[in-house]
């Protein structure tokens, strides 16, 4: 069985994903079949390929939770079933709660900084 899912490449703490074909057994550094396209989730970007998606998925092939979120937000699973497709700008861009607080006491920090009076 084929399924589309992303494989690793990138430095530590810097990933970078492609899009690929692969068979099941393979593993995640395996042989793959086709490339389909890459996600970078540090600059929150998708380039996907639309022809050869939808050729892998008119194959047969299975996509992996974060590929079927990846292709949907690119509208190529809409272009797949036969609606218009629209690519959803702000979907990776979301600000996640704990990165939210984390900028909180960020910019606490610095306020405190510079509120502080050097002696």
């Amino acid at each position: 069985m084929v399924k589309m899912r992303l494989t690793r490449l990138g430095k530590r703490k810097q990933p970078f994903y492609r899009i690929v074909a692969m068979d099941v057994a393979s593993g995640r550094q395996g042989l793959t079949l086709g490339e389909i396209g890459t996600y970078d989730p540090l600059h929150a970007t998708v380039k996907v390929d639309e022809e050869s998606a939808l050729l892998w998925l008119n194959r047969g092939a299975q996509m992996t939770g974060t590929v079927e979120a990846l292709l949907r937000n690119q509208g190529v699973l809409a272009r797949w079933q036969g609606r218009e497709g629209k690519v959803r700008e702000g979907a990776l861009a979301r600000v996640k709660p704990a990165r939210r607080r984390k900028l909180a006491g960020v910019a606490a920090a610095a306020e405190g900084t510079e509120a502080r009076p050097e002696a």
